[in-house]
């Protein structure tokens, strides 16, 4: 087979509204996509949602937009005035579920609470100056608060690429006859006071509204979707057009979701995937949840309960994977008392992690550093050669220093994938959780599916 030519596409949703503008909170959270049957082939890390947003004051309307000052310099310093995206996930977090699925109605894959995915995935795999740079420019993303609140302040346009299992993957997607005939993207959008920051640094002082932010609404304007084809030579093209039979594999992401609230507790998933290749859970206090004066998809450590607000760390222990309640990949516990009780950094528990989300020996940058994780200062100042002390969470020239905290192991490093049908994959997590702070465990499963399509239909094959 040969490539004839590229094809640059873009198209508009099946459902657009009357304004052209989506909102969860004005009635229209799905947008719908139809990349039609064609005896071509679909790139898929070439997908991207294109599109403007609008951050919205409660009192803001078609006619007379007011959009969320984080300056404060439109509203005489109103504090009320503070609302803006995650920083580290940026306009992905409007974002609640993607679902792909074929013309025929076979779904492929569905990635649940996206956002939060991305919390982990975007910063294991992107560093300081990439979400000050390049993923800032698509994505809206920045490495410190103050700076995507700054973002925010205006419409601003985003062109953002969907990180599915099945649209990351190298091998390109047959959407012909003989084929997926067609694919039909649908994206539901996440509850306003789930994506807005009820609080922004933007002087350098935490401002906490205090339920001020009830009401702010965004909206998602002029959306459109655009990929790149690979139109193949005649013959291939013939061949794609007459039903068939044929093959491709594929990664595919689920998500469960859960709590852990006990100082000893094991959880027990289900997966049932057959070629599970790795897994990785990010916590959250449970309150935090579509709470606007909360960052809902920030990922920091296991917290408890001090004067009713999540203020005191809950270190965790030890970690232990099981499969069918046996120690498996990792036949030990991860031990990480020590280095909790002293506040450094959790090396073997964070390798791991890493190593569930990227592999560990391509490991060369990401957001991740003491700074981050310990506030241990990175940086030196070019004047004096001394460390740059964090003051009151402020240090402008490093990130913001919030944890990346997550979970995680690679099943199989070999990429076989590790049977789950059948048995239960287990977490269990000791720790100092007091037994009366519920926090909320975000599971996320990389697995291989197998797409088979014949003259009678489309299977697939986990």
């Amino acid at each position: 087979m040969s490539i004839n030519e590229v094809e640059r596409v873009e198209i508009l949703p099946l459902n657009p509204p009357a304004n052209n503008s989506y909102s969860f909170k004005q009635g229209f959270p799905i947008v719908q996509f139809m990349i039609p049957n064609q005896p071509k082939l679909l790139v898929g890390s070439t997908v991207r949602l294109n599109g403007t947003i609008r951050l919205n004051m409660p009192t803001s309307t078609e006619a007379a937009p007011e959009l969320v000052d984080n300056n404060e310099n439109k509203g005489g310093g109103d504090a009320n005035r503070n609302g803006c995206l995650s920083s580290r996930v940026g306009v992905a977090s409007c974002v609640e579920q993607i679902t792909l699925s074929s013309m025929t109605n076979q779904t492929l894959e569905v990635v649940r609470s996206y956002g939060r995915y991305l919390a982990s995935v975007q910063s294991i795999t992107h560093s300081q100056d990439d979400l000050d740079t390049n993923v800032q420019l698509e994505s809206l993303t920045a490495s410190r608060k103050m700076n995507g609140a700054f973002l925010v302040n205006n419409e601003v346009s985003f062109s953002i690429p969907l990180r599915t299992g099945l649209l990351s993957g190298g091998t390109e997607i047959p959407i012909g006859t003989n084929g997926i005939r067609g694919l039909m993207v649908e994206l539901r959008l996440s509850p306003d006071s789930q994506v807005f920051s009820g609080f922004s640094l933007v002087d350098g002082t935490a401002k906490n509204d205090s339920g001020s932010g009830t009401g702010m609404f965004y909206q998602l304007r002029d959306l459109s979707l655009s990929y790149n084809l690979l139109v193949p030579d005649a013959e291939t093209s013939a061949k794609m057009s007459v039903p068939s039979t044929g093959s491709m594999t594929y990664n595919s992401i689920s998500h469960l979701y859960s709590v852990i609230n006990a100082s000893d507790q094991t959880q027990n998933f289900n997966l049932g995937t057959g070629k599970t290749l790795s897994v990785f859970h990010n916590f959250l206090p449970t309150p935090h949840l579509n709470n606007y004066n909360q960052d809902s998809y920030e990922t920091p450590r296991l917290k408890n309960v001090v004067g009713g607000t999540y203020s005191a760390e809950a270190p965790v222990k030890r970690v232990s994977f099981l499969k069918g309640g046996v120690l498996s990949p990792i036949e030990n516990e991860v031990d990480v008392e020590t280095a909790s009780d002293n506040s450094r950094p959790r090396s073997e528990l964070e390798v791991n992690f890493i190593n569930a989300i990227k592999p560990y020996s391509m490991f060369n940058h990401s957001l991740v550093s003491p700074n981050t994780q310990n506030q241990i200062s990175t940086d030196v100042s070019p004047l004096t050669g001394q460390d740059l002390i964090i003051t009151n969470g402020q240090n402008r020239q490093q990130a913001d220093p919030d944890p990346v905290f997550g979970v995680g192991v690679a099943e199989d490093p070999y990429k076989v994938g590790v049977d789950f049908k059948n048995t239960n994959y287990g977490l269990r997590i000791v720790s100092d959780l007091d037994g009366q702070s519920p926090n909320s465990i975000f599971t996320y499963v990389l697995a291989q599916n197998t797409l088979a399509y014949s003259p009678q239909g489309i299977a697939i094959v986990s």
